[in-house]
């Protein structure tokens, strides 16, 4: 690469004549106490116009590097920003002009690469020294600039801090928070009103889930933008109905999206008691960010598809488990009812054998009963005598001599007067 040393071992452009004569002229006066070179003075415009050739001349190729400082974007489309090198405590700054045509002939390379003049990226641009004729101030005007090289010096910065961060053991801490089963409340990063915001929160209200947003609104790019974040996302870690973070931005280049490679922001996500969900820029973007998330999501609409989607899933459990319940219970009210249908055939079945054992052993206790019928049994000589009184008569106690019983026999009834009474043991002597 070229630098300003360079310039000492080649042979310098010739110096305009003016230069030259005022070199060149004597020491002497006209005797009017003015030098004789007073005659070559020039005007102020002209001096600065002839150190401008002359620089121009000597450095029209000089490339030089370091870190873009403060970054002014003026509303004619011309950019100023300082290229800083700080150095043993040292600070070396150059005020650097891109001017509006330039920009927009650069713009398309720029794109190409995601590089962008921001403050904090680190370039390597070719410039040409100028002095600003209004105030006279040294100047540097870009007229290109290498995307090589600030793609590998932030590409570097990148891998160093995840280094880091997995030497603290913060990479994938984020990735082990608890994820609810049912995540409605959402706590909101991005920037209020853009097109990434109005992306997200139609998705989430067509999905017909009644989510509970709690929005925080941040800047995303330029200065300040890691720290609004990070202090957003500390907020919402402390909200109780806040379940899971998403952090959200557009598309934009890599510069743009710089801001989500900040050491300070990606320790704030990784140490976040709440999950987070990150929809940063394009498919092709990943942020350090992303990297530490809870899960990284291509775009805003894919990050808010992504909880719609964790809510969906549980909805399709819960129903799936409902169904497998009924079925459950649609299968044993069916064997409970083959089981009714069957004890109600055992039971008639067992009915008819039941009633006709028991009709048997009603036969059966009829014929006995037959067999003890007075009336047959007084067809067998068997008689019943009841006493005056009408009670029967058991006993010879009760047949009193001159007692007038009646004693009953199969075809009537026998009246008798009692002239006495034996004892069976009597009777049987007898």
């Amino acid at each position: 690469m070229r630098n300003i040393n360079n310039h000492r071992d080649r042979n310098l452009m010739p110096m305009p004549s003016h230069f030259r004569d005022q070199d060149e002229g004597t020491d002497g006066d006209d005797g009017n106490g003015v030098r004789s070179g007073a005659d070559n003075a020039r005007s102020v415009s002209e001096l600065i116009a002839d150190i401008n050739l002359v620089l121009a001349r000597e450095f029209r190729d000089v490339w030089v590097y370091g870190e873009v400082g403060k970054v002014t974007n003026a509303a004619s489309g011309h950019c100023y920003f300082d290229l800083i090198e700080e150095e043993d405590g040292a600070r070396s700054v150059l005020a650097i002009k891109l001017f509006r045509g330039v920009r927009q002939s650069l713009s398309s390379k720029m794109k190409q690469h995601g590089v962008d003049i921001v403050t904090g990226i680190k370039v390597r641009i070719r410039v040409t020294p100028d002095v600003f004729a209004q105030n006279g101030s040294l100047g540097f005007k870009m007229s290109d600039l290498d995307p090589r090289f600030t793609l590998g010096d932030l590409a570097a910065k990148r891998e160093e801090i995840i280094v880091r961060l997995k030497r603290d053991g913060l990479y994938d801490r984020n990735k082990r928070t608890q994820l609810p089963l049912v995540p409605l409340g959402i706590g909101l990063v991005t920037s209020k009103g853009s097109a990434a915001h109005a992306d997200f929160m139609k998705t989430l209200e067509q999905s017909g889930i009644g989510f509970r947003v709690s929005m925080c609104d941040v800047r995303v790019q330029g200065d300040g933008a890691a720290a609004s974040v990070a202090a957003a996302v500390k907020h919402l870690a402390t909200l109780d109905d806040v379940d899971l973070v998403a952090v959200i931005r557009g598309g934009g280049s890599k510069t743009d999206l710089a801001a989500f490679d900040d050491e300070a922001l990606a320790r704030a996500v990784a140490m976040c008691a709440k999950p987070i969900f990150t929809g940063i820029g394009h498919e092709v973007d990943t942020s350090i960010v992303d990297e530490v998330a809870y899960s990284w999501n291509k775009t805003p609409t894919a990050c808010a598809v992504a909880i719609i989607d964790l809510v969906n899933e549980f909805v399709v459990r819960v129903e799936g488990a409902a169904q497998r319940m009924a079925n459950i219970v649609l299968h044993a009210l069916a064997a409970a009812e083959r089981r009714v249908a069957d004890a109600v055939g055992q039971l008639r079945t067992l009915r008819t054998t039941v009633l006709n054992s028991a009709k048997s052993r009603i036969d059966l206790l009829e014929s006995d009963l037959k067999s003890f019928d007075p009336v047959v049994l007084m067809r067998r000589g068997w008689s019943i005598t009841y006493g005056p009184d009408g009670r029967i008569v058991t006993s010879t106690k009760q047949a009193k001599k001159g007692a007038e019983l009646s004693t009953r026999i199969a075809d009537g009834t026998v009246v008798s007067t009692v002239s006495g009474t034996l004892s069976n043991a009597a009777d049987e002597k007898r």
